[in-house]
Order: C-alpha cells, then sequence, then structure tokens
C-alpha cells in the first residue's frame, strides 16, 4: 500500500486504564472508517490508527494501491484534477480524525496538537508544480514518481497519463500561485486547540504502572477489522 496522508495527535491529558483505551481506541476508529466510507472516493484503501496511553498520542494512516488509486483520479477528468481532489479528499478525512480525537472529552480542559502529512499525494503534486516552474523536466518527474510510488507493471496506465499531463501543464506560474499552492508536506493547524487546564491536585496521583498500546487496522475495505493490545 501506498502512503496517501496520515496524522500525528497528541492530547495532553491523565493516563486510561487499558479498558479505556481499547474503547476509546476502537470507536475512534469505527467513527473514522464511516466518514472514510463515505467521503474517499477510492475502490479500496487501508486505514490504520495506533493509540498509547500516559496522555494520548495516536497515528492514523490512510494506504491505497495504485491500481485503485488510478481508478479514483480517472474519475474527476484530468489527471491533475483529479489527483487534487483525491488529496482534499485524505485531507478531510484526517482532519476529521483530529476533530473526533477529542470528543469524548469535550467535558475536560485539554490541549491537543496534530501534525498531518499528505504523504505520496504532497510529492507528487511537488513534482508538478517543479515541471510548472521549470526547475525539472516532466521525464524527470516521471522517474521521481516511480521512485515515490513504486515502478508497477500492472498499472502501467497509470504512468502514461501522468505523463502526458505533465508534459501538458501550463510553464511557470506566477510566483504567488506557487506560493498559495505548494505546501509542506507536513501541515499543521492554524493553532493547537489549547484551554486552561484543570488545577492540579495538592498530591498529584502517582503514574500508572503499566502503559499499553492499541492497534486497530483494516489492510482493505472488506478486509476483517483487526485489534491488537500491547504493552508499551
Amino acid at each position: 500500500m501506498i502512503g496517501i496522508g496520515s496524522t500525528n495527535i497528541y492530547i495532553d491529558m491523565p493516563s486510561l486504564s487499558r479498558e479505556e483505551l481499547e474503547e476509546y481506541s476502537t470507536s475512534l476508529f469505527e467513527e473514522w472508517e464511516l466518514y472514510v466510507q463515505k467521503n474517499l472516493n477510492l475502490s479500496d484503501y487501508s486505514l490504520s490508527l495506533s493509540v498509547e496511553d500516559g496522555s494520548i498520542k495516536a497515528l492514523g494512516k490512510i494506504g491505497v494501491g495504485l491500481y485503485a488509486l488510478y481508478l479514483g483520479i480517472g474519475q474527476y477528468g484530468s489527471f491533475i484534477s483529479g489527483l487534487k481532489t483525491i488529496k482534499n479528499q485524505v485531507n478531510s478525512a484526517t482532519d476529521y480524525l483530529n476533530q473526533q480525537s477529542v470528543a469524548p472529552f469535550s467535558d475536560q480542559r485539554i490541549t491537543l496538537t496534530v501534525r498531518k502529512r499528505g504523504e505520496a499525494l504532497s510529492k507528487i503534486e511537488r513534482l508538478i508544480y517543479k515541471v510548472e516552474n521549470g526547475e525539472i523536466s516532466a521525464d524527470e518527474a516521471i522517474e521521481q514518481s516511480k521512485a515515490i510510488l513504486g515502478d508497477s507493471d500492472d498499472v502501467p496506465e497509470f504512468y502514461n497519463d501522468l505523463e502526458v499531463a505533465l508534459h501538458e501543464v501550463p510553464p511557470h506560474p506566477s510566483e504567488n500561485q506557487l506560493e498559495m499552492e505548494l505546501k509542506s508536506d507536513e501541515d499543521m493547524l492554524p493553532a493547537p486547540q489549547k484551554t486552561k487546564k484543570r488545577p492540579k491536585p495538592s498530591k498529584p496521583p502517582l503514574p500508572p504502572v503499566d502503559h499499553y498500546r492499541v492497534e486497530v487496522w483494516r489492510e482493505s475495505r472488506r478486509d476483517k477489522l483487526n485489534v491488537r493490545v500491547s504493552k508499551k
């Protein structure tokens, strides 16, 4: 699977018990999965969510095979507009996961910090802008794309269509356009959602002896749901 979107989540809050962490993680994954099913227009993809306690640290990932990505892009007219549309859908899905991660703690004063990555889609989009700006040739962009996505003999149409699209891009966009459209692979939220923390008790509780990690994933849309709980 090719990584097309991920988000790191950090929620500054007291540790959860093993049972609470497992229930939180599986419920969050199920909500996220329902959203992705409705809003990500790909025939197949993988989803994974890893959550650790001791303050909550979570990592959500979306992956896709090259053929499914090719079919998804092909639904939106031109190759480049299709790529951007799928990228926006993935971005919306990671935003949703970020928002839902704090929903169960709405009655608490917590701090949420997230770091999103566009992964392969952002990298391919960046190559397109480099071709537009005359920094690299279309042929160079194709070779770099294969290094990012894999040189698959099963989907030669993907690179054929990408090559045609790269040769058709208008050269040298304005500097302002590049500045507006070209973003870092690491997209931060406008600002961490910070609120005042609860007053600390006069005698803070001892930290729990055990910390846990819960991993929830599907290898594909139709694959069974997998859940694994382990000690950190």
